[in-house]
């Protein structure tokens, strides 16, 4: 859950600016220092990220280990959020599209408010095993929403780094909030602006590299991923005067720019052996602003369908593809992923007391298992993988490999006309055989993964 304080209101601007360069990681030192671009040398030329190889887990039957680093759009920020809130954002969406390929762990690192300085001494600290505060990351961060509890997880941050298969990563936005302080005030000139953004990409630059080698340096292997930004400021027009047309092709030029900084780095690296790729979010909120973003209210995070377009751009540059949930039949609580495939069977889950229930039958052709039935003692045995499970109907246990394991809810007969089903419990079936059940509640999924 989110965490907001009593200071969230009065900070919106800075924590809202999460979004101006919204998703970067990434740039290139020497493009800042305005020599040639690393994407015009042909050694360097970005390839297409979505063809890469997938990432897998580092070893059969571990899952795929993904930790998440950066700012308010990691964490999964939203307009009206609360102390009870649950963020649903484009991290989360890549962790289930993650469920559809097997099994997987999150672990998310996002700090609301934090800059690109702050991120590679949080790095830097987690890499050298050093301890550090809030404060000391970047002045006032520990007036944010849980952002000092996850700082001292900086040990606990180098030890997922080290075991990560699969990093995201987006940060950059609060950086430039004083550009658009500074277009709020007025009397900016083209050229002023120009020259500020010129001087902020000079800092900004070598921050975001470092903190990408920081990464990499923990663990070469890890598949990186990281974004563009996207302009959270709509095109100028008669309802809309928040920046001039001028100004306004001043931004939409060093979105671009930016874009192919982040594309000329992630090709340096891969040049030099790693995995590293960037997404491009840019483009999909071209032009969607206002139906993408929080703008019209004052805040320019993302609403569900601006970290839906998120979530798609990184799944599609992870696995080259994006899968949306099939279509739930009327009557039926959620659906049910057993390694990858969608269930299919002639009767529907039942979902009671919060307790997902099939048909044995169904049960054990998803999971590939063999079934046994005993009808004198009414009790259903399901092998797979070298493991037993045993349920009998109305028992508040069931066998595990002989031992006995307690159940919430019993396995049960359900009548339909002359014919009886036995229902058993999804979850404690597969737990018992050994395989990672996960609910996500968003999309009304139960994903199975052996």
């Amino acid at each position: 859950m989110i965490r907001t304080s009593s200071k969230m209101p009065g900070r919106a601007a800075a924590i809202a600016a999460a979004a101006l360069l919204a998703v970067t990681v990434g740039a290139g030192s020497a493009l800042a220092a305005g020599q040639p671009s690393l994407a015009s040398q042909a050694s360097f030329a970005p390839r297409p990220y979505a063809a890469a190889a997938a990432p897998k887990a580092a070893a059969a039957g571990e899952p795929l280990h993904i930790v998440a680093v950066g700012d308010s759009l990691t964490v999964g920020y939203e307009l009206g959020m609360n102390l009870s809130s649950i963020p649903y954002g484009y991290v989360d969406r890549v962790y289930e599209q993650a469920l559809y390929h097997g099994r997987a762990d999150l672990k998310n690192y996002g700090i609301i408010a934090l800059k690109t300085p702050g991120l590679s001494k949080f790095l830097k600290a987690a890499a050298d095993g050093a301890g550090i505060t809030a404060e000391e990351v970047q002045p006032n961060l520990s007036t944010y929403p849980l952002a000092s509890e996850t700082v001292a997880k900086s040990a606990a941050l180098a030890a997922d780094l080290k075991t990560a298969d699969l990093v995201t990563l987006t940060i950059g936005g609060n950086d430039f909030t004083p550009i658009f302080d500074d277009i709020k005030g007025g009397g900016l000139s083209a050229s002023d602006l120009q020259a500020k953004l010129d001087a902020m990409l000079e800092t900004y630059v070598p921050e975001l590299e470092a903190s990408l080698r920081t990464i990499l340096s923990l663990n070469p292997k890890a598949t990186v991923v990281f974004a563009d930004q996207y302009l959270p400021a709509p095109k100028p027009s008669a309802l809309n005067k928040a920046v001039t047309q001028e100004q306004y092709d001043i931004l939409t030029a060093a979105v671009a720019k930016l874009k192919g900084m982040d594309e000329a780095l992630a090709a340096k690296l891969t040049q030099e052996g790693y995995d590293v790729r960037t997404v491009d979010v840019s483009e999909p909120f071209a032009g969607k602003e206002l139906a993408y973003t929080y703008i019209l209210k004052g805040d320019i995070h993302p609403k569900q369908s601006g970290y839906d377009v998120m979530g798609r751009a990184f799944a599609e540059g992870i696995w080259g593809d994006y899968r949306d949930p099939d279509a739930l039949p009327a009557g039926t609580p959620l659906r049910v992923v057993v390694n990858g495939a969608s269930l299919k069977g002639g009767n529907k889950p039942v979902l009671k007391n919060n307790t997902t229930f099939l048909p044995m039958r169904d049960v054990a052709t998803a999971l590939h298992a063999t079934l046994n039935w005993d009808n004198k003692t009414r009790t259903a045995t399901i092998a797979s993988g070298g493991k037993k499970v045993a349920f009998t109907i109305g028992a508040n246990t069931m066998k595990v490999d002989g031992q006995t394991v307690p159940l919430e809810t019993p396995a049960y007969l359900q009548q339909s006309g002359a014919n009886a089903y036995t229902y058993l419990p999804l979850a404690a079936l597969s737990r018992g055989l050994g395989y990672q059940v996960e609910y996500r509640k968003p999309i009304a999924t139960v994903f199975i993964n052996s």
